[in-house]
């Protein structure tokens, strides 16, 4: 298989420190420059425009999957940088980035086996994933915006029994963006889905207090410490801090 130009380019964003993220979105557009250069008769411009994003965008979030989220910062600023420019099927693919490589079992109920070692590797990976996303919402300018990812912070709240932990991340990236969703009204999809995606007061008070319950259910400490995290950030969006 042919290396992608993609890749490289997010390579050394990620650990050369020198680089920039605008530098890094530089380096990009050069390499789809590269690529339509070289095109061959039988591909079409706007191919090797989108399979361009598409790999970008796909290996963007494969290097988050393995990137804490404290050392995320240089990765969504690029995403920033690049929605300033003009590159193809971004908004698009931006879209769906949440579902690249989607395994099931990143789903499964936490593992809380003392004698496991905890988070196991997959499930890391899920939660820098959500996190990755967790804070690209809170980024974003408004709600709804294309990088909005806050159905999955819908998703993760609504499961918070089973997966206390991805819930814990949502509410502490991006506890202020929950909370304007919930004050909001906010529905996902259609007035007549069943079940109906939406999240309002009612909601975010039921998700706080699952929250809590969780407290004692889940003695892991490291669970312990999330929970305790994105129970502060519960109080900060209330009073408005």
């Amino acid at each position: 298989m042919i290396p992608r130009p993609e890749y490289p380019v997010i390579d050394e964003l990620v650990q050369n420190p020198a680089v920039s993220p605008a530098e890094a979105v530089q380096n990009l557009l050069r390499a789809r420059e590269v690529l339509q250069l070289g095109r061959q008769e039988s591909e079409s411009a706007s191919d090797i425009d989108g399979n361009h994003t598409w790999y970008a965008m796909t290996e963007v979030v494969d290097t988050a999957n393995i990137t804490p989220a404290e050392l995320q910062d240089k990765l969504i600023d690029f995403i920033f940088e690049l929605h300033r420019t003009e590159v193809p099927y971004l908004s698009l693919y931006s879209t769906d980035c949440y579902h690249f490589n989607f395994k099931p079992e990143y789903a499964r109920q936490i593992d809380e086996d003392p004698q496991k070692e905890y988070p196991p590797s997959d499930l890391q990976e899920w939660e820098n994933r959500n996190a990755f996303m967790a804070h690209l919402t809170r980024r974003v300018e408004h709600l709804c915006h294309h990088l909005d990812a806050s159905l999955y912070a819908f998703y993760s709240c609504r499961s918070v029994e089973e997966a206390v932990r991805t819930a814990c991340i949502w509410y502490i990236y991006a506890g202020q963006r929950v909370w304007e969703n919930c004050q909001v009204g906010r529905l996902f999809g259609d007035e007549d889905q069943t079940p109906r995606r939406d999240m309002h007061m009612d909601r975010w008070c039921l998700w706080k207090d699952r929250l809590k319950t969780a407290q004692r259910e889940f003695p892991r400490e490291s669970t312990q410490e999330m929970i305790r995290k994105a129970l502060e950030e519960v109080e900060k969006a209330e009073h408005g801090k």
